[in-house]
């Protein structure tokens, strides 16, 4: 299936302020998203609701201390001021995803018409490939993208409420019948740790001990834990995060040494010796592959 009538973005090197971007065509945006040689999304969350169907390629997503696996076929629910990491495997060629992404003012009105008002969603809702298919959404989220080229604006709007409409009343009925599946983390530690982190990781004094402290746990007992629900060691999470927040200050124009330093990193010359063994090339070359993605073409398809 081509995608040849909706927009497509490839390598998108997204920032918060990016992802605080109000919607461009104001209710509704649709788009189809490729990531070929960019393999992670930094810690973000949006003020509207956003949809993520799978087409092509597996990807995990980490939020709240839960990491998930996404397949074809596959949607993801995420509600508006949830922050969550997109991170792709080494060994997928692209992922590809249809994203659908919700006014949260528009959405509540459609809930309130469907009589879903008083139903928050979840921050985060995975349904299943079986679900999607039977009851058509890939379809659903290009009509809802046809709908955009509607030039009456109240009847395009109506047309908006109805697929909505269509959208959620569909998956109240998947939950119901527990075809959904909500990430979830047992106790409250690891999803406020998780917090914590992402509000504090530029502090060049953040480590494993200061947030330990904070929490009033030892060293040890919050290591172990944090792992056991993540998969990963917290110096190797704060680090991940500080890379990801130095690529994206490369993206907004800052110099290699500022960057490094606005991301929490207090040693450069330890930080370049790292990120050479980590990416096998030096900042200064990934700056220059970086500003050669950014100036790739969007990617097209040929008409059916």
């Amino acid at each position: 299936m081509a995608y040849h009538h909706v927009e497509s973005v490839v390598d998108q090197h997204l920032t918060q302020d990016m992802a605080n971007y109000q919607l461009s065509r104001n209710l509704i945006s649709v788009g189809y998203y490729v990531n070929v040689q960019t393999r992670s999304s930094i810690a973000h969350s949006h003020p509207y609701y956003e949809f993520i169907l799978v087409r092509r390629g597996v990807c995990e997503y980490h939020s709240s201390g839960t990491r998930f696996l996404l397949h074809p076929d596959e949607m993801l629910l995420i509600s508006p001021g949830t922050v969550h990491t997109m991170v792709c495997p080494k060994d997928s060629s692209s992922y590809e995803r249809l994203i659908l992404q919700v006014n949260a003012d528009f959405m509540a009105q459609v809930l309130d018409a469907c009589a879903l008002g008083g139903r928050t969603p979840p921050p985060l809702y995975i349904l299943r490939a079986e679900d999607v298919c039977r009851w058509g959404l890939r379809e659903l989220l290009e009509r809802v993208n046809a709908s955009a080229s509607v030039p009456d604006v109240p009847l395009r709007e109506t047309l908006y409420r109805c697929q909505i409409g269509e959208l959620m009343l569909t998956i109240e009925n998947v939950v119901r019948t527990s075809r959904a599946a909500a990430p979830s983390v047992a106790g409250t530690l690891i999803p406020d740790v998780t917090r914590y982190i992402l509000e504090h990781f530029r502090d060049v004094e953040l480590n494993v001990g200061k947030v330990a402290q904070q929490f009033y746990v030892s060293r040890e007992h919050l290591s172990r834990t944090f792992k056991s629900y993540t998969g990963e060691s917290i110096s190797h999470y704060i680090t991940d995060l500080r890379m990801q927040e130095f690529r994206y200050g490369l993206v907004a124009g800052k110099s290699v040494l500022d960057a490094c330093m606005e991301s929490g990193f207090s040693d450069y010359s330890s930080f370049v010796k790292s990120f050479r063994k980590l990416c096998g090339i030096t900042p200064a070359e990934y700056r220059e592959q970086l500003k050669s993605a950014m100036n790739r073409a969007p990617l097209t398809e040929p008409a059916e």
